[in-house]
C-alpha cells in the first residue's frame, strides 16, 4: 500500500507543469505591466514558470526590450527587427490571464486577454475594452518554459493591442 501511494505521489510530481499552471483571473482583474518597477509580475526576465515565461514576451513587447523576448522566444534571434516594425514608443499593456491548460506533457497554453494602456511616461489609462485573447504555447525545454508560438485573432498581433 505505502508502495502504491508513492509511485502515485512521485508520478503527479513528475509532471511539471501541472503545478504551474497559473489560475483564470477574474474577468474585471487585469495585471499590468509597465516599466520595470511599476510592473504587477516579478518575474519578469525569468523562465521557471509558463506565466513568468508568458510576461516576459508581453514584457518584451511593452518595453521594446529585446533581450527579454530572446529569454523565452527560440525565434527571438530576429526580434529586433521585429520590434522595431511595430509603434515606437513603449507603453503600458494591462491583461488577464483568461484560461490555463496542459494539453500535453511538458506543453501549456495560456490565454491572454489585454487591453492598451497608453505611453509609458505617464500613469496608464487602461478603460479600453480588452481584445479577444490570445493563446500562447510554451514548451519546457530543459527546465525552462520558452513561448513557442501564439495564436490572435485575425488581424491583430498581440504586441500592437
Amino acid at each position: 500500500m505505502r508502495f502504491a501511494a508513492a509511485v502515485l505521489l512521485s508520478l503527479a510530481f513528475s509532471t511539471p507543469a501541472f503545478a504551474q499552471l497559473p489560475a483564470v483571473d477574474p474577468v474585471n482583474q487585469y495585471r499590468l505591466i509597465g516599466p520595470a518597477d511599476r510592473s504587477d509580475s516579478r518575474c519578469i526576465g525569468q523562465s521557471e514558470t509558463p506565466l513568468c515565461a508568458v510576461e516576459t514576451l508581453l514584457a518584451c513587447f511593452a518595453r521594446r526590450d529585446a533581450d527579454l523576448c530572446r529569454i523565452v522566444w527560440p525565434g527571438g534571434e530576429g526580434v529586433s527587427g521585429f520590434l522595431a516594425k511595430l509603434q515606437a514608443s513603449r507603453y503600458w499593456w494591462s491583461y488577464r490571464i483568461a484560461a490555463a491548460e496542459q494539453p500535453a506533457a511538458g506543453e501549456v497554453l495560456i490565454a491572454v486577454a489585454g487591453r492598451m494602456c497608453g505611453l509609458q511616461n505617464a500613469e496608464p489609462d487602461c478603460f479600453t475594452t480588452p481584445a479577444p485573447p490570445t493563446q500562447y504555447r510554451l514548451r519546457q525545454v530543459e527546465g525552462r518554459w520558452q513561448v513557442v508560438d501564439w495564436q490572435s485573432p485575425p488581424g491583430q498581433h498581440p504586441a500592437a493591442r
